[in-house]
């Protein structure tokens, strides 16, 4: 089925308008409609019952990230003017959800992106970084790529809102979120432990006005999403990730200077044992 998307504001709002794929695994014939659009205290109470149903059917190794949280959860959320919720809706089903959360400070921005080592905010003026966030889709609407679709959405809605940067987070076993991530071009540029609940993060970044430049060393290195210390080892050493394979479960690196401007011990890297294993493209 087509999802092209179909754009237009509605009282000065973003609405984007698309057909499902699929519902329940089955590929529908008929076209059955999604919409996105921003969320208000008005739909509290549906993203209250949004947040349980999907609470209560997570698989294992979906934990990370979803906490379930009732309707007053969410009337206290929108007391913060610097959190911006959107929806998918089908009809009036709210059934996929998300958050943009402007920071404005590197203090701000470590509530969301904690123990990330890169200042985004160190010399530079009028740094506004959009943190992403709750990316949840009913089990029953999954396979139509909404996650990267309100991704998509959230990179226009951060730029309507000035921000210089988006960042999020994954949970390192989350292989299921990267997929939309690096489709929408984040990189993979540090890895880190969660305070809240001592899980391994990945931390994702795209700057808002080109494409994070890549360093003159041209070698690719592709690696199963799960080779934990060979990667935090790859991204000492300057490698971030630009791209992975949904269907092998690996993510690719490539060198850049962006994040990292030592890498003194960069030609180690070709020498051990373990690295000649890994598959170098």
């Amino acid at each position: 089925m087509n999802n092209t998307l179909r754009k237009y504001e509605v009282n000065n709002q973003m609405v984007w308008q698309g057909s499902l794929s699929k519902v329940d695994g089955i590929s529908q014939e008929k076209p059955v409609h999604f919409y996105i659009r921003p969320l208000s205290v008005e739909n509290a109470q549906q993203m209250g019952e949004l947040s349980e149903a999907i609470y209560n059917n997570l698989k294992e190794g979906e934990e990370c990230f979803i906490h379930k949280h009732s309707k007053e959860y969410y009337y206290d959320i929108f007391q913060n003017p610097n959190v911006h919720y959107i929806g998918v809706f089908v009809g009036s089903r709210l059934v996929g959800m998300s958050y943009l959360k402007v920071c404005h400070n590197e203090q701000e921005l470590q509530e969301e992106l904690p123990n990330s080592s890169f200042n985004f905010f160190k010399n530079k003026k009028d740094t506004k970084v959009a943190s992403f966030g709750a990316d949840s889709v009913l089990p029953s609407f999954r396979g139509n790529s909404l996650n990267a679709i309100m991704i998509d959405y959230r990179m226009s809605l951060a730029s309507n809102l000035g921000c210089t940067d988006c960042t999020s987070i994954v949970d390192r076993n989350n292989r299921w979120n990267m997929t939309p991530y690096f489709a929408n071009r984040f990189n993979l540029f540090s890895t880190a432990i969660d305070p809240s609940d001592g899980g391994k993060i990945s931390l994702l970044h795209k700057p808002m006005a080109k494409e994070t430049v890549l360093s003159n060393i041209k070698t690719r290195i592709t690696l199963p999403f799960n080779r934990f210390e060979l990667i935090d080892d790859l991204i000492e050493k300057g490698f971030i990730g630009v791209d992975f394979d949904k269907k092998e479960a690996k993510v690719t690196f490539a060198h850049s200077n962006f994040y990292v401007s030592n890498v003194r011990h960069l030609p180690r890297l070709f020498e051990t044992q373990i690295f000649q294993n890994a598959f170098v493209v």
